[in-house]
């Protein structure tokens, strides 16, 4: 019984911290804003920019993997013939 009334109070403690006005975050809107209504919602497919079709993602992607490839291995061949 002891064990349940421990519960018991932690989840009352818990439950009035839940409640607590935290006056440091409230505090920081601009009187304007605390009374402004809240904004318009959009629908996703609005408010995001269209997205490139796969095959046309994949190819750019490759591409660029290709480029950085051809990249990186120049750049070992000229550190590997580098006069040390």
């Amino acid at each position: 019984m002891q064990f349940c009334t421990r519960i018991a109070f932690l989840l009352a403690v818990a439950a009035s911290a839940a409640c607590t006005r935290v006056p440091e975050l409230e505090d920081r809107l601009a009187p304007d804003l605390r009374d402004a209504d809240y904004p318009d919602l959009l629908p996703l497919d609005d408010a995001l920019e269209p997205l490139d079709p796969p095959q046309q993602a994949g190819q750019e992607l490759q591409d660029e993997l290709d480029a950085r490839s051809d990249r990186l291995k120049r750049r070992a061949e000229s550190v590997k013939n580098a006069e040390l």
